[in-house]
């Protein structure tokens, strides 16, 4: 069975079966066999029939605890693992499908008690610490939220959803930086991961949001209040990916001064960038009335194949 060969292994079974019909040891293995191959119903018969043969088979009642929280029958997976653990007060595997079982249940002070023992025996158990601070998340203790769902990502740094919850609780707490830096992972790790990549997208932002030296730019240029000063403050937005506020300051731009032509080519990438052909046409015919290429020779010329190529 350690190879691989179920088959192979269930033919053993059989044989040894024979001679020893009551040996509890075979039928926990045909269930192991049984479960390996994906048949939970015959492999529950058999894990029955261990029991029934020796009433402190631990593996047996393991198995079966395993079986009935997968199905979701909750009542049946605690009283295993209770006994179980009956049966050895220091098995950890079923300590800490006794806590997963009674969180399923919706008795997170059992299932707290159940995983604090198990770190307490082996601290470095990092799903019993994503566990403990999904229910500290829930219960709105970001900061032991904090702390067991982090030492879940240092014992586990490849584990895409633990970076995730860990990117949530730091956005809770307004720690935008390192919510970033959770999220980037998390989609490293998990490409296809769309609440990854939506929340990394907005920690981003928030970290742009609350830069002191761009909010202090931002008083200054609008205190200002003109167009050049809002041209400044959009491409510090564009800098920092703030596309609502790179527009909305161009926006303003050309409310303050209509001939402010680099304004008008502003909202030309902006229109051009998110496909908005009819918009990018007339802030690049516009950028044309008020700039010249002497001025602009660069943004001038981009503008001269844009709208060519945008007439055939």
């Amino acid at each position: 069975m350690a190879n691989g060969d179920l088959q192979k292994a269930e033919t053993y079974c059989n044989l040894g079966l024979e001679f020893s019909p009551q040996y509890a040891d075979l039928w926990a293995n045909k269930g192991l066999i049984a479960m390996y191959s994906g048949n939970k119903g015959k492999a529950k018969e058999f894990f029955i029939k261990a029991l029934r043969y020796n009433q402190e088979h631990l593996q047996a009642y393991q198995n079966l605890g395993v079986l009935y929280l997968e199905e979701g029958a909750y009542g049946k997976a605690h009283d295993n693992f209770k006994r179980a653990l009956q049966v050895n007060p220091d098995n950890l595997e079923s300590r800490y499908d006794l806590g997963l079982t009674f969180m399923k249940m919706g008795k997170t002070k059992e299932a707290k008690k159940e995983f604090d023992t198990l770190l307490a025996v082996n601290p470095n158990v990092a799903n019993a610490h994503h566990n403990l601070g999904i229910m500290a998340y829930e219960d709105k203790d970001l900061e032991t939220a904090f702390e067991h769902i982090s030492q879940a990502a240092q014992l586990t740094p490849d584990s895409a959803e633990v970076w995730h919850d860990l990117g949530t609780v730091l956005m809770e707490q307004s720690r935008f930086a390192e919510a970033r830096e959770a999220f980037g992972n998390c989609a490293r790790l998990d490409e296809k991961n769309s609440s990854c990549l939506n929340n990394l997208a907005v920690a981003q932002r928030k970290v742009a949001l609350t830069d002191s030296a761009l909010k202090e730019l931002k008083d200054t240029q609008t205190a200002e209040n003109s167009a050049p000063a809002m041209y400044l403050l959009a491409r510090q937005y564009r800098e920092k990916g703030l596309l609502t506020e790179e527009e909305a300051a161009y926006r303003k731009c050309v409310k303050l001064d209509a001939k402010f032509a680099p304004c008008h080519f502003g909202l030309f990438q902006i229109f051009n960038e998110a496909h908005k052909q009819t918009h990018a046409q007339t802030a690049c015919k516009n950028f044309m009335k008020f700039g010249t290429s002497e001025e602009f020779p660069t943004e001038y010329t981009t503008c001269e194949r844009f709208l060519a190529n945008d007439s055939f």
